[in-house]
């Protein structure tokens, strides 16, 4: 068949793969576009369906009607209803927009914004809207106006740039219910820091406004929110206690993403009652310390919790605590579990002080310390990267193997370039292949060296067929023929392994890593063939 007679629906999924995999796709779909009727209109939809700024919308109008100003389209006067109606063709197209500060930057674009904000459009602007993200984090009330007029009945995404604070950003919110009654996200600052005045800029550029009592601020927001009926996706920023048991009565909420400072964990210590997210099924969390996500962890319950996360590198004597933690305040069914540590590895990290924090036995975990998750035995995803497994043996491993039989992602210990040597060994590997046989994704290090493969539990395992890839973080090698074969009898469609390499830090790596890099570089050879 030729390709000017495929359907419409074909011709918009071919042009949008083509957008996503190509750096010059938008002058190509605009070729597309004036190629032949049948190419216009779906590669016209796939050409205005993502758009930043304003400049793509005025660029379509007459020279005579547009001129540049310090490098930036604005307008000589206002549109007549046919300029409108000319931008409309293509504004008709847009589902997803964002606003910069760039945009609203007063001297280089007041006469756009007075232009779209004063306009009596014949047709609504941006009329099939679906997300909206307006990343200027000024309050000037100035600009609400013009993000008033891009606020549809459509959009199910929106994103705030700025905090919600002054009495200007809490009408805009308290409008959403009725203006975009069908969001379903909602990213907005709800915390102010205990600001009693926001700092705004000159009064040239719009002032500053007072902020209101923190109590009525929270009333107004949590009676907004409340106003959003089908709002399932919350992302509040920095929270307070107070604010997150306030959020707690959202009956909406599926999903929250938010924060936790230093203040909170003096907050927590008075809080006697846990704050219950009974309907909540993912969660988000960021921690400055660890000390601040196990108060947190004691005084809230989630149930039926689907994701998590923390922060940067972790305090050995913490962790116990956290992990204990951990069981009890999620519910039993969990299904996914994620850490996130920020751990700096750029050139400047590999200090004497810090190598030997790498190599300090202090930070490996046993498998005591990891026993407490046991309990969720409906695991599937389990993202344990950044702490240290090198206590935890074969035997232990196979105790979490069976615990957590759905597994289908394992990451263990394997997004740090640890040095100490680790007691797993490739019999660890075996247990985990034949304890969890719906895996997809491995990340662990382990000694990686050759073993009897009519033995058990090798001769007793299922190879895994839905593994292409595994990841071994630092996993010191001998025998890498005998490795590579093992690993291809265990994973028959493994294709790669990936490790850590020292090819960029002039560091001399100790005994037994000294030979990892030219080891697995061997096994990835013996894989090709």
């Amino acid at each position: 068949m030729h390709v000017c007679l495929l359907p419409t629906e074909i011709l918009l999924h071919v042009f949008a793969l083509y957008k996503d995999r190509e750096l010059s796709s938008r002058a190509t779909l605009a070729a597309l576009a004036r190629t032949c009727r049948k190419f216009k209109e779906p590669a016209l939809d796939i050409l205005w369906k993502d758009i930043t700024g304003f400049t793509p919308l005025i660029s379509c109008l007459p020279g005579g009607v547009t001129k540049k100003k310090r490098g930036k389209l604005t307008f000589k006067r206002p549109l007549f209803d046919r300029e409108w109606r000319f931008i409309d063709r293509y504004a008709c197209r847009i589902r997803s927009f964002r606003v910069s500060d760039a945009e609203l930057d007063i001297g280089n674009r007041f006469k756009l914004i007075q232009t779209l904000i004063s306009a009596r459009l014949p047709t609504p602007l941006l009329p099939n809207l679906r997300s909206l993200v307006w990343c200027d984090d000024r309050e000037w009330s100035r600009f609400y106006p013009l993000l008033r007029t891009l606020l549809r009945p459509t959009i199910t995404f929106l994103k705030l740039g700025y905090i919600i604070s002054t009495p200007s950003s809490l009408a805009l919110l308290a409008s959403l219910g009725v203006q975009c009654p069908s969001i379903q996200e909602l990213h907005c600052d709800i915390y102010d820091g205990g600001s009693e005045e926001y700092d705004g800029d000159s009064e040239e550029d719009g002032g500053s406004e007072e902020c209101l009592d923190p109590e009525e601020r929270l009333d107004a927001i949590l009676e907004a929110l409340c106003s959003l009926r089908k709002l399932f996706r919350l992302n509040a920023g920095y929270l307070t206690t107070q604010e997150l048991l306030r959020l707690a009565t959202l009956s909406s909420l599926k999903s929250l993403n938010f924060g936790l400072e230093e203040y909170y964990d003096d907050e927590m210590q008075h809080n006697t009652t846990p704050i219950i997210f009974s309907q909540l099924d993912q969660v988000h969390i960021t921690a400055q310390s660890f000390s601040i996500l196990y108060h947190c962890l004691t005084n809230v319950r989630f149930f039926l919790v689907d994701q998590y996360g923390p922060t940067d590198l972790y305090d050995p004597l913490d962790i116990p605590g956290l992990i204990v933690s951990l069981s009890e305040c999620f519910s039993p069914v969990l299904e996914k579990l994620h850490f996130h540590f920020h751990f700096n590895f750029n050139s400047n990290f590999f200090t004497s002080t810090n190598f030997n924090t790498l190599a300090d036995p202090s930070f490996a975990l046993g498998f005591d310390v990891i026993a407490p998750l046991l309990s969720f035995s409906r695991l599937t995803d389990l993202r344990l990267d950044w702490i240290c497994t090198s206590a935890i043996d074969d035997a232990s491993l196979r105790t979490i193997a069976q615990s957590w039989p759905q597994l289908e992602t394992f990451c263990f210990g394997s997004a740090a370039r640890w040095v100490i040597p680790p007691s797993l060994t490739f019999i660890g590997l075996v247990h985990l292949i034949h304890h969890c046989p719906r895996l997809r994704t491995i990340g662990m290090p382990f000694r990686a060296c050759q073993v009897d493969i009519n033995s058990e539990p090798l001769s007793q395992t299922i190879p895994n067929e839905n593994i292409t890839e595994l990841f071994v973080g630092m996993s010191p090698i001998v025998d890498p023929s005998a490795v590579a074969s093992q690993l291809r009898r265990l994973m028959p469609k493994l294709t790669y392994v990936d490790f850590f390499d020292w090819l960029d830090y002039d560091i001399s790596m100790p005994p037994p890593f000294e030979n990892l890099e030219d080891g697995w570089d061997r096994v990835n050879e013996f894989l090709k063939d």
